[in-house]
């Protein structure tokens, strides 16, 4: 896919003005930008002069790295892929064992868009997490819902919270999902954003309230050495808290079940409206004047 107005958005803030590091991409990602993005950029992050000269310099189809380098200041980025067609700076099998010399090696790893296409994801994923160094950030954005064609995968709030969860040695800054207005998730104009609570805390299931296409962005921070998986594979959190509890399956429908079988109408309402408070909506920035921040 690449990255698009959300992803640098959103990079951006967790940059900040930091300056030196090192970045690496899965992929050799591209950058998709129209032109009022263009403008929103350059308006919210006015003080980046920096970014305004890559800004002026950028065209349709231009590889991150460049942005990398100039808009965030990397002094450098490596990218990584299976093959060289598009001139990757290190060519391997993302879903096997890694060169040695890049573990724990970058600041920032970033997949926009690559995993959901490799067929042994939880090597791939546990890749990216060993390319960054204590302190640094994982950032990836993949399908969600409604793309089910466009790799081996859709992804899930609960799937990206036990991924870069504690035992890992990471903890989640955000998880959000975009609701495209269009079959081309990368056209992000008046495209809205959400906060995703994790499934563990809100103690239910979290699941897509929109038949839209949609794209599911996390950032987590490494904070500890712990080998990811090393301790035991991720488990589903309502299951845990099933398993956990000392409740059988009950041999008759409680309230719940009798609400189901008699009003499936209201009982899928009360559950639309349960879940719709795991979400919360992100500000957009000032060029789309939908909110104002």
């Amino acid at each position: 896919m690449g990255l698009n107005f959300n992803d640098i958005r959103f990079l951006l803030e967790w940059r900040g003005m930091k300056r030196g590091g090192s970045a690496a991409t899965f992929g050799r990602q591209t950058v998709v930008l129209h032109s009022r993005q263009i403008a929103s950029l350059r308006s919210a992050f006015s003080a980046n002069d920096a970014l305004r000269s890559w800004l002026d310099s950028y065209r349709p189809g231009d590889f991150v790295d460049d942005m990398l380098r100039t808009a965030f200041a990397f002094d450098e980025v490596v990218s990584i892929d299976i093959s060289p067609y598009e001139g990757a700076s290190v060519v391997c099998d993302i879903g096997s064992t890694l060169p040695h010399g890049l573990t724990r090696q970058f600041d920032l790893a970033i997949d926009g868009g690559t995993l959901e296409h490799v067929f042994n994801f939880p090597v791939g994923i546990a890749n990216l997490m060993k390319l960054v160094r204590v302190g640094g950030c994982v950032y990836t954005q993949n399908p969600c819902n409604g793309l089910s064609g466009h790799g081996f995968y859709q992804f899930s709030p609960e799937l990206l919270y036990r991924v870069f969860s504690e035992s890992n040695g990471f903890k989640v800054v955000f998880v959000r999902i975009s609701l495209s207005r269009t079959a081309v998730v990368e056209q992000t104009a008046n495209q809205p954003v959400y906060d995703v609570i994790d499934p563990a805390l809100h103690g239910a299931r979290v699941l897509p309230f929109s038949s839209r296409p949609s794209l599911i962005m996390c950032l987590a921070e490494r904070i500890g050495e712990d080998e990811p998986f090393s301790k035991a594979m991720p488990m589903q959190s309502d299951y845990l808290q099933a398993w956990g509890s000392e409740r059988t399956r009950p041999t008759v429908l409680n309230w719940k079940g009798r609400l189901v079988d008699a009003l499936p109408g209201a009982a899928r309402l009360v559950m639309h409206l349960r879940n719709r408070r795991a979400f919360r909506r992100v500000a957009v920035l000032p060029a789309n004047q939908l909110l104002k921040r």
